[in-house]
């Protein structure tokens, strides 16, 4: 059907720096103040071409196709979503406007043309909220606590994974721990300051430069 009046959708995306909104599968960047149009691959000029499409059926999306700008109708289906997969810690959700050529499903659309309406940013990047909404020409908030209750119900790994911290004793020993984070702003300062991935916990080492590990105290003592 052809929509000119937007219906609203629910979707995540992926914040990427400095100030990008970005499909959590395939990266396309929603460009700050400009309509997303949808691209299918199998009507491209070379679909066209190889395959022997029709160039007139080349508004995505199409019924025979997986193409198209995916929105979820409910948000708390939304949130189940991300729950489950445990989309990223630079998660930012919210309503989108959908409109164009849109396909109906069960549980969502899949349309020609979208723009985001309204925003949400998970903690992990909750002082960007301003400088997101400001860019995008859209109310951009913090997370609510109820979404974040109904997320970590369906996701146990919502909070980042104890890190590995490394002592380095004078004595030459090392000893290796895991500490628990107590926010997200910890998580990510030690993120940024070693540089690291986000895909898994950071290492940190503590040097000493005086003393004994207590590995050298027990070898004392045994010693003695």
């Amino acid at each position: 059907m052809i929509v000119r009046e937007p219906i609203v959708g629910w979707r995540q995306w992926n914040f990427m720096y400095p100030h990008f909104l970005a499909n959590l599968g395939n990266d396309t960047i929603y460009v700050p103040r400009e309509k997303i149009e949808a691209r299918c691959e199998q009507y491209s000029t070379i679909g066209t071409l190889v395959l022997g499409k029709d160039p007139s059926e080349q508004q995505a999306p199409h019924l025979t196709c997986t193409c198209g700008i995916y929105a979820y109708k409910e948000k708390p289906r939304l949130l189940r979503e991300i729950g489950k997969t445990n989309s990223g810690l630079r998660l930012v959700y919210g309503e989108i406007n959908l409109w164009g050529k849109v396909i109906e499903h069960e549980d969502g659309y899949r349309a020609q043309f979208g723009y985001p309406k309204r925003l949400w940013c998970t903690p992990a990047i909750e002082p960007l909220a301003g400088w997101i909404g400001y860019v995008y020409g859209v109310p951009c908030e913090v997370m609510p606590s109820g979404d974040g209750e109904e997320i970590k119900i369906n996701s146990p790994r919502w909070w980042p994974d104890p890190k590995t911290s490394i002592t380095k004793y004078a004595c030459g020993h090392e000893l290796t721990s895991k500490v628990e984070y107590k926010n997200w702003t910890a998580y990510f300062r030690d993120i940024f300051a070693q540089a690291g991935t986000l895909m898994a916990a950071p290492k940190i080492a503590i040097y000493c430069d005086v003393g004994f590990c207590p590995r050298c105290f027990v070898l004392n003592i045994k010693a003695k």
